[in-house]
């Protein structure tokens, strides 16, 4: 695929850009990112629409790397978060709640405890698999989303409250795993946010009955599964 050079960069990953070019927009990986990872991620799409978290649709083009997908015309809750025009924290418990509100029943989302080790070493996966045993054990399975943060909430010019993006790392897990990847993020880039996170999103979680020791040993998986996606 040609691009007449009017795309507007409007993401940057670490394995792909986002753009956007006459009315769509476009994710463009790297080249050597695993075509297999491409189709699992278009499929996650698929299970996300049928779900009913989101409208937008994944499209092939010419190019193997290049996914064309519906263009959320809006903002990321992270420049809202800037600007001080809303609140954000509101936001991200409501997206939470939106999330883990879906029955499972009849979903095709993998399995978290299936999943979680792919790509770690020995040592991780014996740290991390006997506690997500234990709490898949102790605690329903909802839709986790895995990766909520404000760069993956959109705000869109359309009215609707918000629209979650990059579900590729949703799983059938805990809801406890999902605060807790949240909290990885805030605490890898923002120690002020991390602080309001803990204020204003945790009690949330802390109502539906999660101890500090598991959401503690939730954090520790969360952290091992974040330091092997940044080795990759």
């Amino acid at each position: 695929m040609i691009f007449d050079g009017t795309q507007k960069t409007i993401g940057k990953g670490s394995q792909a850009d986002v753009v956007s070019y006459y009315g769509y927009a476009y994710k463009i990986y790297k080249k050597n990112y695993p075509l297999e990872w491409i189709k699992f991620e278009k499929k996650q799409q698929e299970f996300v629409n049928k779900a009913g978290f989101s409208d937008v649709k994944y499209y092939d083009t010419d190019d193997t790397h290049i996914l064309k997908m519906d263009l959320i015309s809006g903002v990321t809750l992270e420049n809202v978060a800037s600007k001080g025009d809303l609140n954000v924290w509101d936001i991200l418990r409501n997206a939470f709640e939106f999330v883990h509100g879906k029955n499972v029943e009849g979903l095709d989302f993998p399995s978290f405890i299936d999943t979680a080790a792919i790509g770690l070493c020995e040592d991780d996966k014996i740290t991390i698999l006997p506690i997500i045993e234990r709490l898949s054990k102790k605690m329903e399975n909802r839709v986790c989303h895995l990766d909520l943060h404000f760069l993956n909430i959109m705000i869109p010019e359309c009215g609707k409250n918000f629209q979650i993006i990059d579900w590729i790392n949703a799983r059938l897990a805990p809801m406890v795993f999902d605060y807790a990847r949240t909290y990885v993020i805030f605490e890898e880039f923002s120690k002020i946010g991390l602080d309001m996170y803990i204020k204003n999103v945790l009690p949330q979680m802390w109502n539906l009955g999660v101890s500090e020791d598991d959401f503690y040993d939730a954090i520790k998986v969360s952290r091992i599964i974040r330091q092997a996606e940044k080795a990759n």
